[in-house]
Parts: C-alpha cells; structure tokens; sequence
C-alpha cells in the first residue's frame, strides 16, 4: 500500500480524482450501511442524526481526510449508535460495526466490475479511469482490513466492546484514552511491514476470482 495518495497526481491527475472520490464515497457507504443496519435492529440514532444520507458533511471529518492524503488512510465520523436500543445487543450491536468493513468489501467490488466493464467495452482513451478504479478498490479493500483492527476508535474494537466480556470492554475504554494515536501507529506498522498488504491480498484476490467467473 503506498503511504499516501499525492504520488497519484503524476503522471495523469485523472487517477488521483477518481481514487480520492471513490474512496470518499466508500466511507460514506460503509456509515449508510452501518446506520441503516443499526435501524434494522432497533436504533434509529444514526438515521435521526442524519447518517443514512449520503451528505459528506455528515459522515467526513477534514482532520482525517488529510490523513488520507499524506498517509493513504482515513476514517469516517463514528455512527451515534445507541447500545440501549439495540434489539438484543451484543451480537447485534456487532453486526452493525462488522456491517461497514463488509461494505467496503462489497464496494472494492462495485469498482472492479466497473473497472472490467469499461476496459472491455470501451478500452481506448480509459487507462486512467480503469487504473483509478482499480486502485480504489484495492484501497478499499485495505481500508476494510484496519477497520478490523480491534484498536479504537475503528470498528473491531467497537464490535469487541458489544460482543465482549467485561475485561474485555474495560481493556478497550482503556485504549481509547490514547485518541487516535494508537490506531494511526497501527496503521503504519500493518503498511510499512508488508502485513497489511498480505492480510488484504486473499481478499482482493477472492474478489478478482469472482470477477473472472462473471466474465470480467
């Protein structure tokens, strides 16, 4: 994974475009998904807060859009999910913090399919479409795998303080007084050591077997 998406802007901007806007409107999916999720089980804090829409401003906070920049990496607002309403909880609250990653999953694919339709139907003049496509949903794809990381505030830690036994939640409050320090040192160990790549490569490599069994 390359830290950072500026090296994107040479030799064509066209791909840096594509990638950041497909990588916004992946954050903002996997905070819809979430939200509609969490009405599905019986809190509707996300939707009165405005988090199943698909306004920017709701879901995107510009500190960490500048760390999708210069570090290839960002997180999107936390949903307002209330565990008192939650139908059940455990499990169920984790389903909503599981749902995000998985939709980022589901649109690394989206992207692939759209990347495979428009270098065969249309392969002259696209290269810089197609390449941006296809970055993107390698991005996304790792994006899933941090968010799995049971480090707050990302959401497998979230779904380990649902689903989690006592000790368990009091060791996870206890990482969250670190901020967003721990997850970011995460993040660069999992980049810089090549682990992050090996963990998201069966992913993406199960995606481009499924792509290929459709035709693409």
């Amino acid at each position: 994974m390359n830290i950072g998406l500026l090296g994107y802007l040479s030799p064509d901007p066209l791909v840096f475009l594509i990638v950041i806007a497909a990588l916004l409107f992946g954050l903002v999916l996997h905070n819809v998904v979430q939200s509609l999720v969490a009405s599905s089980q019986g809190d509707d804090t996300p939707r009165n807060n405005g988090f199943t829409g698909t306004d920017p401003r709701v879901h995107l906070d510009p500190f960490y859009l500048l760390f999708l920049l210069l570090l290839g990496f960002a997180i999107p607002r936390p949903i307002p999910l209330n565990p008192r309403n939650v139908r059940g909880r455990g499990g169920p609250e984790a389903l909503v913090w599981l749902s995000g990653p998985l939709a980022l999953v589901v649109w690394a694919f989206v992207l692939l399919v759209a990347a495979g339709l428009l270098g065969r139907l249309a392969p002259s003049g696209t290269d810089a479409i197609v390449t941006g496509l296809s970055v993107a949903a390698v991005q996304s794809v790792q994006f899933a795998v941090v968010y799995l990381v049971p480090v707050p505030p990302l959401d497998g830690a979230r779904a380990l303080i649902a689903a989690g036994n006592a000790e368990t939640r009091r060791f996870m409050r206890q990482l969250e007084g670190y901020g967003p320090i721990g997850f970011i040192v995460i993040f660069l160990v999992l980049s810089y050591t090549g682990v992050l790549s090996a963990i998201a490569r069966p992913v993406y490599s199960a995606l481009a077997a499924l792509l290929g069994a459709v035709g693409l």
